[in-house]
């Protein structure tokens, strides 16, 4: 009978020691963004990391390498400024953020490079027209004559 009833008091009240530390989730994190390269879950394990750990800097940084990795440059970055905000002596991370900042969607989308062909195909197309109009009109209007010879 007191088998029994440690049994259940074992099953209905588990151990606190039993619970997931926020380590565990870091590195199963860890595991999954470097190894098999799912970044996903990745975002999911270092997601309840910082839950149960919300000062928890090195999760921060993984989950922007996550985001980054998943192609949602706006969640990386946030995720990377919540980590220099929680450990700003971070000279890698400052590095790969302004890489994200590079690569990423923030140049305007107008942008005057993007425009060039175009430019130089107008300016092109503007000049060949007043070259054919200069000349039609001083072949038409000339009073000058080319010397006989």
């Amino acid at each position: 009978m007191k088998i029994l009833v440690l049994l259940l008091t074992f099953i209905l009240f588990p151990f606190p020691g039993w619970a997931t530390a926020p380590e565990d989730y870091y590195n199963a994190g860890l595991d999954l963004l470097m190894k098999q390269h799912d970044y996903d879950k990745a975002v999911q394990y270092f997601r309840a990391a910082i839950d149960q750990r919300p000062d928890y800097w090195q999760a921060y940084q993984f989950l922007g390498e996550s985001y980054y990795q998943a192609s949602n440059r706006t969640e990386a970055v946030v995720a990377m400024r919540e980590s220099l905000r929680l450990h700003p002596n971070n000279p890698n991370l400052r590095k790969f953020m302004e890489k994200v900042m590079r690569d990423g969607p923030w140049t305007p989308a107008s942008s005057y490079k993007d425009n060039l062909p175009v430019i130089s195909i107008i300016l092109s197309v503007l000049t060949l027209l007043w070259t054919i109009f200069w000349s039609l009109k001083f072949r038409r209007g000339s009073k000058y004559t080319p010397p006989q010879t």
